[in-house]
């Protein structure tokens, strides 16, 4: 409930604050109760934390351990996998946009984008596959669809020493 509500607020910031804030960067932001919450605004703004992706000196996550935040640093393909099964068995769309680079999105675009995962993530997952090079298809059944299943292509890329999804196209 509170991270719908956090969710929501995050959403309506960004619809407030009209055509200027598709220039913008989305800021990754951990709310008091550490729901991570994906916004155009400063975290400050919102009560709550930044969390960025690693900078390039610092470290990732020993082991392909999870940050306290619940945001994870995935080192390896197996790491990142892992990840997203665990999003799509929680209905999770933060959690997926946790795992993924928004560098280079508006907030016009991030909004878009979570809004397609919060659907997609509702999906029953079948399977992930795919690599670093070609990225992961997560295959989904199709609510009420029998045995149709659909496609939602998520692109890999390395940075700062970890690997993040990019949105689906």
């Amino acid at each position: 409930m509170i991270r719908a509500a956090l969710l929501l607020i995050s959403l309506l910031l960004l619809f407030a604050a009209g055509p200027a804030a598709a220039q913008t960067d989305v800021h990754r932001c951990v709310g008091k109760d550490g729901t991570p919450v994906f916004t155009d605004q400063p975290c400050t703004n919102l009560g709550a934390r930044s969390i960025a992706p690693p900078a390039a000196s610092s470290t990732a996550a020993p082991d392909g351990t999870a940050p306290s935040t619940g945001l994870l640093c995935a080192q390896d393909m197996a790491t990142l996998r892992v990840a997203v099964a665990q999003a799509f068995n929680r209905r999770d769309a933060n959690r997926i946009g946790g795992l993924t680079l928004w560098s280079g999105y508006g907030s016009d675009g991030a909004v878009n984008n979570i809004r397609s995962l919060d659907a997609t993530v509702k999906q029953t997952l079948l399977s992930l596959e795919g690599d670093e090079a070609d990225g992961i298809d997560a295959v989904t059944r199709v609510p009420g669809g029998g045995e149709a299943s659909h496609h939602v292509h998520f692109g890999v890329v390395r940075e700062s020493g970890c690997l993040w999804l990019r949105p689906p196209a």
